[in-house]
């Protein structure tokens, strides 16, 4: 069987997904990710997929999902159900068998992606653990994604330099906080590049983050107002900053969309320390004493039918979203040995990020 990369050319040259940004996102996720057509044929597998569906045989790519997997397949059965309601329909316990190959039950999300019939089936098998930004993704969808976004970048960084000598001050500081983001990201895609070394967890404080965001929520929607109650004492977390970044930032984007255009539109950013309160990331692992970190908006809360799977893939009722934020965001924490919970009612959502303690300053 072709490789990943063999996977992901070929599906470039057979037939893309109706929208490049979605093409982008899909094959970027680290979960494993196939697109189908209204024909029922396989049209896009990223590399998570084609590692995944290796034992399958031949190509995936151009055949019918009821030659792979059988024509009663319960999978196959997902996919018409999302095909004909042209709406997100999801499943646990989805056997991934087909002829000559069983590979046990996964969870299936099948969601459509841009008109025309195209259904993306995001896979999260059930006998492996949860994937997580920050873990080794796939060789060819790392290269790839890394490849592409690191040209655009050297670009934008020079054109920040030079806004950056302008003698309006606003100007400069808004250019040093791009040239600032352009660094993040790149750090960030030297990451998954698999020829990089991968990330080093250290000891954080959180309000750098915090900060970070604030900057940037700031110069996108000013409109705004950003409150923030800071308990300064806190002592710091071990984790990636640049990877907590991106999952704050991530849910204080969707804060600042939900109250936008409002009146006394407002967002706080609150941290604390959890007295009392020790998690145990794993059956094995200690119980590790928490912090805080709160994201509160005065809208109109969370749609009612996106309560229960709000951090699932495809997630959204915002025109044009992917609704992969929120799931880039739990992966992310879930790779710190945090955990996220949620309330939502009208005239405020919460998002609670809890984060276990560094051990050297638990310990002093």
């Amino acid at each position: 069987m072709a490789g990943a990369k063999d996977f992901l050319e070929t599906a470039r040259a057979v037939s893309r997904p109706p929208a490049p940004d979605a093409e982008r996102w899909l094959e970027a996720l680290p979960a494993p990710v196939l697109g189908v057509d209204a024909g029922e044929r396989v049209r896009f597998v990223n590399a998570a997929a084609a590692d995944l569906l290796a034992s399958v045989g031949r190509g995936l790519l151009g055949r019918r999902l009821a030659e792979i997997f059988g024509h009663d397949a319960p999978l196959v059965a997902l996919v018409r159900r999302a095909l004909a309601s042209d709406v997100r329909i999801a499943e646990q316990e989805v056997a991934l068998a087909g002829p000559g190959f069983a590979l046990g039950r996964a969870s299936i999300s099948a969601a459509p992606v841009g008109d025309n019939g195209y259904v993306a089936l995001v896979i999260s098998p059930a006998n492996k653990a949860r994937g997580g930004v920050g873990q080794p993704m796939p060789t060819a969808a790392a290269r790839t994604l890394a490849h592409e976004v690191r040209n655009p970048l050297a670009g934008i960084r020079a054109a920040a330099q030079l806004i950056a000598r302008a003698d309006d001050p606003d100007s400069a500081a808004l250019a040093n906080l791009i040239r600032d983001e352009v660094d993040r990201i790149r750090r960030l895609t030297d990451r998954i590049d698999p020829f990089v070394e991968p990330p080093r967890f250290e000891a954080v404080n959180i309000h750098e983050a915090l900060e970070r965001v604030r900057k940037i929520i700031n110069s996108g929607a000013p409109d705004v107002r950003v409150r923030e109650r800071y308990d300064p004492s806190l002592p710091r977390v071990r984790g990636d900053l640049d990877q907590l970044i991106q999952a704050i930032l991530n849910i204080a984007k969707n804060a600042t969309e939900a109250v936008h255009g409002q009146d006394k539109a407002e967002v706080t950013f609150a941290t604390s320390y959890r007295p009392g309160l020790k998690i145990r990331a794993a059956p094995s692992g200690a119980a590790r004493a928490q912090l805080e970190v709160q994201i509160v908006d005065n809208g109109p809360g969370i749609h009612p039918s996106l309560v229960d799977r709000l951090f699932e893939p495809f997630a959204s009722t915002k025109s044009g979203g992917m609704g992969l934020g929120l799931t880039v965001a739990a992966d992310i924490v879930g790779r710190h040995d945090g955990r996220i919970e949620v309330d939502s009612a009208p005239g405020r959502t919460a998002f609670r990020i809890l984060l276990p303690i560094d051990p050297e300053d638990e310990a002093s």
